[in-house]
């Protein structure tokens, strides 16, 4: 039976999208940041491990109803969606927006700016509010 890089992604993405792989590869990348801030191999591994277990199937239960798996169901809803949407201009934007802001955030932990890392953190922090001043109906 040959195995089509395409069968391979449609199969990762689909055990990427259960609860408990992806609050795994959740901990992975926070994992991965704290690697990048203290230098550490350890934490390097541990973060790999969490990902590549991610793909697994885990026999594990149902998970239970609680605020953490509500984020994660709405995170996975927002996940699809952004796939499913057609790449047009303000997709490119959005993508090549949140690229920048990673790579200054890669950047700021490997160096451990602090100044660097204080402005990220703000800047999401102002992105926060915006979106939720949106929401209660405040236009900006």
């Amino acid at each position: 039976m040959a195995v089509t890089p395409a069968d391979l992604y449609s199969l990762a993405l689909e055990r990427h999208r259960q609860p408990w792989n992806w609050s795994l590869q959740f901990a992975a990348l926070w994992l991965s940041g704290l690697t990048l801030l203290f230098h550490s191999y350890l934490l390097l591994a541990t973060a790999l491990i969490f990902s590549g277990t991610g793909f697994f199937r885990l026999s594990l239960p149902d998970p239970p109803e609680n605020r953490w798996f509500a984020y994660v169901d709405r995170c996975v809803e927002w996940e699809k969606n952004w796939l499913a949407a057609p790449w047009n201009f303000y997709k490119w934007g959005r993508f090549l927006f949140v690229l920048a802001l990673g790579s200054a955030l890669i950047w700021s932990l490997w160096t451990r700016e602090l100044a660097a890392l204080g402005l990220v953190m703000g800047f999401v922090c102002l992105m926060r509010v915006r979106g939720a001043n949106r929401t209660d109906g405040i236009d900006p």
